[in-house]
């Protein structure tokens, strides 16, 4: 089955395998190789109190350095103390008040909560708004500890790097001093702010930090005043708008108002009382007219029934017929009392008929006359009546006129009222700003004043010892820990054999960079190998020379270890990243390369393909690799059409995610692809960072390990030789980068 990889780290067939292969460790000791940090390592519990003994021992053993560091910053600390001016403090505390108070509140309300406040005052009281007053009153401008001049090598030092610079004046170098020595902060989380002066004599700090609160309070004064002159000028101005709005609105309703006679009396409309007063007036006539009809019906129902003195009723009681009924009543009583003594034809009885008849007529003739003035008073009332409806009628129609009109005119009533209202806030508030020009406050009090103090501030003399002192131990620990720990990394090639056992160790020295020379430009693969390359071609400074020189030495001993049946194949592995482990194989292959071999370079790094980065940038991302075909690894390798130089790039594989399966597979193809070399040269990279390299370590003849001079560390070294353990008898050499050529030690 075709086993595949993708450089995402993908394998087509099977789970990932995420725990990293390592091979097995065996026991046997290589010898003559001392093991290190392992050597001590027999009791786990022991590690920690080991090491503290280590740093222990290396402090004592170099406690002249540390005895000098520390009797030099003492001694440096005492010179300090020596030539330091003694400086003196004075502060003084102020709480502010972040109350809002009125002109007529003599005691503000609640603390507010503006915490914002504290840091604007301080800003004020630096601001040189108030410090220039300060610089005035105490003329600190003719004060040679704030107003003098800096040395002639400052200034000229200043001159060179700022340009342009102007001459300062006294006043302006007073203003900087004092903004030096002023220090101005909030006590904890309250409302106070402490100001500290600092000067060389404590009378003037005690007197600077005074003025400055002087200087304060003037300025909060001042500001508040200025202010309220200005908001009652601004007052001013607007309460004659103000009061043409009113005399302006006050015009416009009553126009409309004469305009649609909208009149009003006692607060109410004219037509709307005359319309109240006539319904009144109506509810009367009413009555009246009603009293009136009935006095007339009860007339005329008299005057049906024969004008009967006795049947008349209330409504023909007049002063007349009552005393025509007065006299009937005598008349009757006189019959009555005749007619039982006298006949009726007796001439008296005749007589007396004759008056009562007589007084009849006289009441009927009274009775139609007061019918006809109760007809009369009947229809005068009826038609006040009819008048008074039709007045009311059209009183209606008016009232329901003007109740339209007055919508408009309410409108423009309430416009004249907000209009006045408004005009009595401002004059209200003219008098108030009136008074706070007089009458201003600042909005902070002292509660502490400065005092003159008696002791310096600074320097602490016990604060820098105890510092000095610090920094000695310090300065010395580190030096002496410094010379312990450069014993701890790989420095010569005698340091590698006596580490590793191993007698062939080369020395690569370092390339120092000359991309300018000849021909540089024309390397075919960029600029990250770019001095390597050149150094093995076309570079002919004594500095290549060297470094090419060593690179053939060790393709020398490469070839003088070739086992008869075996493939030459070569690994280079590196304990850590950053030892060169890339550069050196490249150069190698390279160099056999130019010498007309068939050499193939084979990138196995997976965390840091640097060399496929470069020799495979053609290379699509989703190149799948297919591990154990020829054919396909031949078709993803690239050639350098200049030295020959093939390149294998199956850290896309990525060799962590494979199986062991897939690992075999791989070793079998590139197995088949090293038989169309004469070399075969591998790049394993940091094998302490990724052991997955150690997957091609089957189809490796020989196995060189690469240190960095004064970067690898002989612990790094043991744990590498751990992981290639099982490949021992293939280790042929050891190679050490950026390092001059030693002779063992």
């Amino acid at each position: 089955m075709v086993q595949s990889a993708s450089r995402l780290s993908q394998v087509t067939e099977g789970r990932s395998f995420n725990a990293p292969w390592r091979p097995s460790v065996v026991t046997n000791p290589w010898p003559g190789r001392r093991l290190g940090a392992f050597a001590n390592a027999v009791d786990p519990r022991q590690t920690n109190t080991s090491d503290l003994g280590s740093i222990l021992g290396r402090l004592w053993a170099n406690k002249r350095k540390v005895g000098i560091s520390t009797l030099a910053t003492l001694l440096l600390g005492l010179t300090y103390l020596w030539l330091a001016t003694p400086m003196y403090s004075s502060t003084a505390s102020l709480f502010v008040d972040p109350r809002a108070r009125k002109v007529d509140e003599a005691v503000p309300g609640g603390i507010g909560s503006d915490t914002t406040l504290l840091e604007s005052q301080v800003a004020i009281i630096t601001s040189d708004g108030v410090l220039k007053k300060v610089v005035k009153i105490l003329k600190l401008g003719s004060d040679p500890e704030f107003a003098a001049e800096s040395s002639p090598l400052k200034r000229a030092i200043s001159g060179f790097f700022i340009r342009g610079k102007t001459e300062t004046s006294p006043e302006e170098r007073a203003l900087i001093s004092l903004r030096k020595f002023l220090k101005v902060s909030r006590a904890q989380k309250t409302y106070v702010l402490d100001i500290t002066a600092s000067s060389a004599v404590p009378q003037k700090a005690a007197l600077i930090a005074q003025t400055v609160i002087d200087a304060y309070f003037s300025d909060q004064t001042r500001t508040k005043s200025d202010d309220a002159k200005r908001t009652t000028m601004l007052i001013e101005s607007r309460l004659d708008e103000l009061r043409k709005q009113v005399r302006d609105a006050e015009l416009r309703a009553d126009e409309y108002k004469k305009a649609n006679k909208i009149l009003t009396s006692e607060g109410d409309v004219v037509n709307e009382q005359q319309l109240t007063r006539m319904n009144a007036e109506l509810v009367a006539a009413r009555a009246v007219a009603a009293e009136d009809k009935a006095r007339r019906d009860q007339i005329q129902s008299a005057i049906k029934a024969g004008a009967e003195p006795d049947v008349l009723g209330d409504a023909g009681r007049t002063g007349l017929i009552a005393k025509l009924r007065e006299q009937y009543a005598q008349v009757a009583r006189r019959e009555a009392s005749l007619s039982s003594q006298l006949q009726p034809g007796h001439p008296v009885m005749i007589d007396v008929r004759s008056q009562l008849n007589s007084v009849k007529k006289q009441i009927a003739a009274e009775l139609h006359r007061v019918a006809t003035a109760a007809e009369s008073e009947f229809q005068v009332s009826a038609n006040r009546v009819k008048e008074l409806a039709q007045q009311i009628d059209k009183s209606k129609q008016e009232v329901s006129t003007l109740n339209t009109a007055q919508i408009r005119a309410r409108e423009l009533d309430q416009d004249v009222a907000a209009s006045r209202d408004l005009l009595k806030t401002f004059l209200a508030r003219s008098k108030e700003t009136e008074q706070q020009e007089s009458i201003t406050s600042p909005d902070a009090r002292v509660i502490s004043p400065p005092d003159v103090p008696n002791a310096p501030s600074k320097p602490m003399p016990f604060l820098v010892l105890a510092m000095s002192l610090l920094s000695g131990l310090g300065i010395g620990a580190a030096w002496a820990l410094r010379d312990g720990n450069s014993e701890t990394t790989v420095k010569t090639a005698g340091h590698f054999f006596e580490q590793t056992g191993i007698p062939s160790v080369s020395v690569i020295p370092e390339l120092r960079s000359a991309s300018t020379s000849a021909g540089a430009r024309d390397l075919p693969y960029g600029v990250q190998f770019s001095d390597l390359l050149s150094a093995l071609g076309t570079r002919t400074d004594r500095d290549a020379g060297a470094y090419h020189q060593a690179i053939l030495r060790l393709l020398s001993k490469i070839k003088s270890q070739v086992r008869a049946g075996r493939p030459n194949t070569v690994m280079f592995a590196a304990p850590r990243s950053g030892t060169g482990n890339s550069a050196a194989v490249l150069a190698v292959a390279y160099s056999a390369a130019l010498s007309g071999e068939r050499v193939l370079l084979v990138d196995a790094t997976s965390i840091n393909p640097e060399l496929s980065s470069v020799f495979a940038a053609n290379l699509a991302k989703s190149t799948t690799v297919i591990l154990d075909s020829k054919e396909h690894l031949n078709r993803i390798t690239t050639r350098d059409a200049r030295s020959g130089l093939s390149f294998l790039p199956i850290a896309l594989a990525d060799l962590r995610t494979l199986r062991i399966q897939q690992r075999r597979r791989l070793v079998a193809g590139l197995n088949l692809v090293s038989q169309d070399y004469d070399w075969v040269f591998i790049d394993a990279g940091a094998l302490l960072d990724d052991e997955a390299a150690t997957t091609l370590l089957p189809a490796t003849n020989q196995v060189f390990l690469v240190g960095r001079a004064g970067v690898t560390s002989r612990t790094d070294v043991d744990e590498m030789l751990e992981i290639l353990d099982p490949a021992r008898d293939r280790i042929a050499g050891a190679v050490l980068t950026f390092g001059p050529p030693q002779s063992r030690s």
